[in-house]
């Protein structure tokens, strides 16, 4: 077992089961497409009356309020059935995809515990490098430098406490030191795909300015946000597999 052959393995199960990706995620992620040029709309507007001294009215704020929560409740639904199926074999029954309301808020709490604890993690790790070698990441090179430092830990830590949030999907509460301990015999395994994963990330990041910075970019974004979520959620439904079954199903 090799990182790539992990990282392979999520990006074929988008692939062989792309009917059953879009049952899952494409209304929902239309949804969300209408939300961001709703907002980037309303955004626009907003800072070309800001301009001219005005400010964002009370209705406008609601509105963003709202919509943030639907593009951060959006894709944790999207993950919850995705990985459902994926491990369960649980078929989309409809055009929409069902609602575990307790399931897709308890995924959305601990990837946002996990954010925001990989998120400290990351500024103590800056913090210190800054002290040691300032001069150095004031660099366009230093800053690339930096990323790599930085970025493939907080991956690599990300990757290795993952089980519980599939575990969530499921109805089986895993917590991080179960997480953790179970993904250790594959640690290797895990740091070689979260290279992959951030070369993939870096790939679409590359590509977004051919696209501009309009309507066309905006398009192109969210196109590559459901590619790089179905792919990642994947991920997240291999590493489950191998870290508490031993061996990927699919």
């Amino acid at each position: 077992m090799t990182g790539f052959i992990l990282f392979r393995n999520a990006v074929l199960r988008v692939i062989r089961h792309i009917d059953e990706a879009l049952a899952v995620s494409g209304l929902i992620w239309i949804a969300i497409l209408i939300v961001q040029i709703l907002v980037f709309e309303v955004l626009k507007t907003q800072d070309f009356a800001a301009g001219e001294g005005g400010t964002l009215s009370g209705p406008v704020i609601l509105f963003l309020i709202l919509s943030y929560i639907v593009m951060f409740v959006g894709p944790s639904w999207i993950a919850v059935e995705w990985h459902r199926f994926t491990l369960e074999g649980k078929r989309p029954t409809s055009a929409f995809p069902r609602w575990n309301g307790g399931r897709v808020w308890s995924y959305l709490f601990l990837s946002i515990v996990m954010g925001v604890f990989i998120g400290v993690m990351i500024g103590v790790a800056i913090a210190v490098l800054g002290l040691l070698f300032g001069s150095l990441f004031m660099q366009p090179v230093g800053v690339l430098l930096l990323s790599a430092l930085v970025g493939l830990p907080a991956v690599y830590v990300f990757l290795r406490m993952s089980p519980v949030l599939p575990g969530v999907a499921l109805g089986d509460k895993i917590s991080f030191a179960t997480a953790w301990k179970a993904t250790q015999p594959h640690s290797a395994v895990i740091f070689q795909a979260g290279i992959l994963t951030i070369a993939a990330f870096l790939l679409m990041q590359f590509l977004s300015p051919l696209f501009g910075s309009g309507f066309i970019g905006l398009l192109y974004e969210l196109a590559a946000g459901w590619v790089l979520l179905m792919i990642n959620v994947s991920l997240l439904s291999a590493i489950y597999e191998l870290a508490m079954k031993g061996h990927l199903d699919d």
